[in-house]
C-alpha cells in the first residue's frame, strides 16, 4: 500500500511539473467570524487550480477550475421562524462549519481594449457545499442586541440563546419551520448549485487606479430534485464603472497618491420554494448597503447603487501593497416577498415601520494587499433605514475584509 501511494505521489508530481505552465493557482474567497479578533482574522477560505492547456480558441482564455475550501463563520437570522416576518429585536446569532467544492469552465471571446483581457468571458459551473449550524461560540454572553431608546441609551440586553431554544420560543422547531429549510435536518445540509454567466471586461484595474467598466449577468439555480433542503434560482446583474481623477507616481513608477471614483449598480431577483440561508446572505439588501446587516431586508428583489471616492496612498516598497481611504455613499431598495413566505416587503414595511429605501454614507480606512485582501476599519452613518442588530443606532463601526466590487 505504501509503495502504491509513493508511486502515485511521484506520478502526480511528475505530471504537475510537466504541465506547470498550463496551471494557475487560484485564491477565490476569504471570510471572517466577527467574534474572532473582531473580524480581522480570516476563518474561511477557498483555493484551487486553473488549467489553461485546452486552448480552444487562439488568443482567448479557456480555463478549467477546481477549488476546495471551507471554514467557520457567523450567521444571523432576521425572520421569525414560524411566521417569516422580519425581526428587529430578537435576531438569532449562530455559527456554521462549512466545506465547499467547485468545478468551473470559462471561455473568452474577442479582445478587450485592456491588454491581456478578453472582451467577454462566459462561464458555467457546479458548486457543492456542506454546512453544519452550531450554537454561537459566545453562547450565553450578554451584548447589546435590540432595545435602544430615542437617546441611543441601552435599556436592555439579552443572552444569545441556543438554536433549539430560539426556535422553541417562537413556537416551532427547526424541523417544522419552512422559513429556514437548510436548518431542518439536524442543522446540517448538503447542497448542489449550478450556475452560468457572462462578463464584459472593459476595465483596466491597477488597484491604485481604474479606468473603464465591467458588466456581468449570472444565473444560479439549485433544483429541488437534487436537493432536499434547497430549491431556488437567483438572477443577478452587476455593473462597475470607474475613472482615475488624479495620480502621481515616484521614480520607480510606484504609486504616491491617486484619486479614483468608482460606481457600482447591482440588481437581483431570487425566488423559490426553499431559499436557504447561504443563498439569502449575498443577495440581501442589508449585505449590499454598507452599515446594515447581512441577511437583513432579505426579499426577492434588490436594487443597489454604491458610489466610492478612493484615495490610494503610497506603495512604499512593493507594488500592490498600499493604504487606502474610501468615502462612500450607498443607496438601495428592496421589494417582492420575504424569502420562503408570501409576506410582501411593502406590507411588512408598513406593519413593522421599516424603510424600503436604505441609504448610508461613511469612510473605510484600509490596508490593501495586492488584489484580494483589503483589511481595515469602517464607520458608517445610516441616513435611511435601521441596523437590525442595533435598532436606533445611526453610527455603525466594524472591520472590513475585502471590497464587494
Amino acid at each position: 500500500m505504501k509503495r502504491a501511494l509513493t508511486v502515485l505521489l511521484v506520478l502526480v508530481i511528475a505530471l504537475s511539473c510537466a504541465f506547470a505552465g498550463d496551471y494557475k493557482f487560484l485564491f477565490t474567497e476569504l471570510d471572517q467570524h466577527t467574534e474572532i479578533l473582531a473580524g480581522f482574522l480570516p476563518t474561511l477560505t477557498t483555493m484551487g487550480v486553473g488549467y489553461e492547456g485546452l486552448n480552444l480558441m487562439d488568443g482567448n482564455l479557456t480555463q478549467l477550475q477546481a477549488t476546495l475550501g471551507g471554514g467557520y463563520t457567523q450567521r444571523a437570522l432576521f425572520q421569525d421562524p414560524l411566521t417569516g416576518q422580519p425581526l428587529n429585536n430578537d435576531i438569532m446569532l449562530y455559527d456554521t462549519i462549512q466545506v465547499r467544492w467547485n468545478l468551473k469552465f470559462l471561455q473568452g471571446f474577442g479582445d478587450s481594449w485592456v491588454e491581456g483581457l478578453d472582451l467577454v468571458t462566459t462561464y458555467a459551473g457546479y458548486e457543492g457545499r456542506y454546512e453544519k449550524a452550531v450554537d454561537s461560540m459566545v453562547l450565553g454572553q450578554q451584548r447589546l442586541r435590540g432595545y435602544a431608546n430615542a437617546l441611543g441609551t441601552q435599556t436592555g440586553v439579552t443572552a444569545i440563546p441556543s438554536l433549539d431554544n430560539w426556535f422553541m420560543t417562537h413556537g416551532t422547531s427547526a424541523a417544522a419551520s419552512s422559513i429556514y429549510p437548510d436548518l431542518d435536518d439536524d442543522y446540517a445540509a448538503f447542497s448542489t448549485i449550478f450556475y452560468l454567466g457572462a462578463k464584459l471586461n472593459y476595465m483596466e484595474d491597477l488597484m491604485v487606479s481604474n479606468e473603464g467598466l465591467t458588466a456581468e449577468v449570472k444565473l444560479q439555480f439549485a433544483p429541488g430534485f437534487v436537493n432536499s433542503n434547497a430549491s431556488y434560482y437567483s438572477l443577478t446583474f452587476n455593473a462597475v464603472a470607474g475613472t482615475t481623477l488624479f495620480e502621481l507616481h515616484d521614480k520607480r513608477d510606484l504609486n504616491t497618491v491617486s484619486l479614483v471614483i468608482i460606481d457600482r449598480f447591482n440588481a437581483n431577483w431570487t425566488d423559490g420554494s426553499k431559499v436557504p440561508t447561504y443563498a439569502q446572505m449575498p443577495v440581501s439588501l442589508g449585505r449590499k448597503v454598507r452599515g446594515f446587516n447581512t441577511s437583513s431586508y432579505n426579499t426577492n428583489f434588490t436594487l443597489v447603487n454604491n458610489l466610492d471616492l478612493r484615495f490610494a496612498g503610497p506603495e512604499f516598497l512593493i507594488d500592490g501593497i498600499f493604504p487606502r481611504l474610501n468615502v462612500f455613499l450607498d443607496m438601495g431598495f428592496h421589494g417582492g416577498n420575504y424569502f420562503n413566505t408570501n409576506l410582501s416587503a411593502k406590507d411588512m414595511a408598513e406593519a413593522k415601520n421599516l424603510s424600503r429605501f436604505l441609504c448610508s454614507t461613511g469612510v473605510q480606512l484600509e490596508m490593501c494587499f495586492f488584489d484580494f485582501i483589503d483589511l481595515g476599519f469602517q464607520v458608517s452613518y445610516l441616513i435611511s433605514g435601521d441596523n437590525m442588530r442595533n435598532p436606533g443606532s445611526r453610527f455603525i463601526t466594524g472591520a472590513t475584509f475585502f471590497l464587494d466590487f
